[in-house]
């Protein structure tokens, strides 16, 4: 076990240490955690629709036979989209370049709000209008790329003495601060008026267009190969196995990857009323929320059911494993799983860290099976990462019974795995009792 702790300590932490150490990822992941409340009740609010207020939904093929006119219903919900998923791309330029100023101590409002004069200075006008074709999903490539660049800019920028106007010292703080800034701000802002000059000789539909057309494509490839998110979650187990937080260190490359397709998905729900053909049906969120975290990362509610069966058995000797799985059993059921994963503990147990790491990686493939071949809808919905399965599966499929009994079979493959180790730990101290 020393060795294997130690080469988790010379070739992963480095790597984890380096990887929370980069200001641009963390800016990002910052910026998804800040807004997570408008997406989640943009969630709920699509949730709703489709579950209840739609003629095919699972609760509304009940309620149609006494609400004729139930999908205008929709209408009471709908309004919701625009102010929360559908104008995701001007929250998101603002936080990530505020959160990209407080990481080098500058004034974090100011530099959002110069990230949003950028936003829309490049924004695309059609017939010298506005559209809100980039403000959703469309647009958060763009708004995250503005949000990096301004925010590192600015924060540049105002640091140089040489670009200041000094203001009279009986000047209010925020006036003297305003003035401070004003000929950074007026560079950031004429530079990329410049450049969006520029842009239109060869892209004429703008950035959004150009970019989409250079990186997104790509990157949506990467993101939607099932394989990638097989490979995030196995490093985030191992680092999980020696005491790192594994989930909230890949945070920022899944992050980076899914979250423009989790929005498209999301508005996808909001304009069909159903998750059946959402455009990326297999992202990090659809086979990690569903089958890679039942009771927390790890689906450590398997191994406290697993825990539990054993400790009918006679010769069952852990009963530290029982009075830790009883203990943890409550909090399991709404995904938090910190007293499991310690109380055992699952961090350097050489035995259970194999499980520990292969029930996410199983399930996880096992769910992108069931959805490419369409055998279940993708639980393309945020209904919250306290709400227990197989509640979330249901709700985050629109109402899938299918989704929900795939997530209750997983769940039963996953206390298999979880089983013969638990067995062995207990095998284990009897053979240290019999020898004592």
């Amino acid at each position: 076990m020393k060795k294997l702790n130690d080469f988790f300590e010379k070739h992963f932490i480095p790597f984890a240490v380096k990887l929370n150490n980069i200001k641009g990822l963390i800016a990002i992941r910052d910026a998804f955690i800040q807004i997570f409340p408008l997406t989640f009740v943009g969630s709920i609010a699509v949730c709703i629709n489709c579950v209840v207020f739609n003629s095919t939904g699972f609760i509304g093929q009940l309620l149609i036979s006494v609400i004729p006119e139930l999908d205008k219903y929709q209408d009471i919900l709908s309004p919701i989209q625009n102010g929360t998923i559908n104008i995701m791309a001007i929250f998101i330029v603002f936080l990530i370049a505020k959160n990209m100023a407080r990481q080098h101590h500058e004034d974090e409002t100011k530099t959002g709000l110069i990230a949003l004069a950028v936003f829309f200075t490049l924004y695309p006008k059609t017939d010298n209008m506005l559209t809100d074709s980039y403000l959703g999903a469309n647009g958060l490539f763009v708004a995250i790329f503005i949000g990096l660049l301004v925010g590192y800019l600015f924060s540049k920028l105002s640091k140089n003495k040489k670009l200041h106007i000094k203001m009279p010292a009986q000047v209010p703080p925020e006036v003297a601060n305003s003035f401070r800034v004003v000929i950074p701000s007026s560079i950031i802002i004429f530079m990329f008026a410049i450049v969006a000059y520029i842009i239109h000789f060869f892209e004429p539909e703008g950035i959004n267009t150009l970019l989409y057309n250079i990186l997104k494509s790509p990157i949506q490839l990467i993101g939607t190969s099932p394989i990638t998110p097989l490979i995030l979650i196995l490093i985030a187990m191992i680092l999980w196995s020696v005491g790192i937080h594994g989930t909230f260190t890949v945070q920022p490359i899944h992050v980076a990857l899914y979250s423009a397709l989790n929005v498209a998905n999301l508005q996808y729900a909001a304009q069909a009323g159903t998750v059946a053909g959402s455009p990326y049906p297999i992202t990090w969120f659809t086979l990690f929320e569903n089958y890679g975290c039942i009771g927390g990362t790890g689906n450590t509610l398997a191994l406290i059911v697993a825990i539990l069966i054993l400790s009918k058995k006679s010769n069952w000797k852990r009963d530290d494993y029982t009075k830790t799985a009883k203990l943890s059993l409550i909090p399991g059921l709404f995904c938090i799983n910190e007293p499991i994963i310690f109380g055992m503990p699952i961090v350097l147990n050489p035995i259970l860290i194999v499980p520990f790491i292969l029930s996410p990686l199983i399930s996880m493939g096992i769910g992108a099976l069931l959805i490419s071949s369409g055998i279940v809808l993708p639980g393309t919905l945020d209904v919250g990462w306290t709400t227990p399965q197989p509640i979330k599966a249901f709700l985050s499929a629109g109402g899938s019974l299918g989704t929900a009994l795939s997530v209750i079979i997983v769940f039963i493959i996953c206390v298999l795995i979880y089983l013969p180790f638990v067995n062995m730990a207990n095998k284990q101290t009897l053979e240290k009792e019999e020898n004592k």
